[in-house]
């Protein structure tokens, strides 16, 4: 699929964003609600009412989390269009190509991939590094102590 330069420009500008926030762009794309709007974003331009209608995120909700997938890079505001009610509404797409989501050693490794091309990769600490080298019970006896 190939994209427009305004898009290419929409997205080159997310992706600075997202580098910016990256701790936080890891811990919201493995949200449902996001999950779910990046889906309906993948393939055309929509307004938040149109996402809202496909995603049934109330229409309050869904402007809430679309200002915030703006704000961390994973939605690029690509233009305005004309609504029936003589305004304009910003259209937005997902700047993700595709995403996987490795989970092991007690991280979650995210490795994206964005329209353009480019790669990110993203790992997020959940628990602690465990040493395997004592028993459990000899890690209680250490703490006791």
């Amino acid at each position: 699929m190939r994209i427009s330069d305004q898009e290419e420009m929409c997205i080159l500008e997310a992706i600075r964003t997202a580098n910016i926030y990256r701790e936080e762009l890891a811990s919201s794309i493995i949200d449902a609600p996001v999950l779910t709007i990046v889906a309906a974003t993948a393939r055309r331009e929509l307004t938040v009412r149109e996402i809202s209608a496909i995603t049934a995120i109330p229409l309050a909700t869904c402007y809430k989390i679309v200002e915030k997938m703006s704000s961390l890079g994973l939605l690029a505001e690509i233009g305005k269009v004309r609504t029936s009610t003589r305004g304009k509404a910003s259209m937005y797409t997902t700047t993700l190509k595709c995403f996987s989501v490795d989970i092991s050693s007690g991280t979650i490794e995210i490795s994206i991939t964005w329209k353009n091309g480019q790669t990110m990769n993203l790992t997020k600490e959940i628990c602690p590094t465990v040493s395997t080298s004592s028993t459990p019970a000899e890690e209680i006896n250490q703490l006791a102590e």
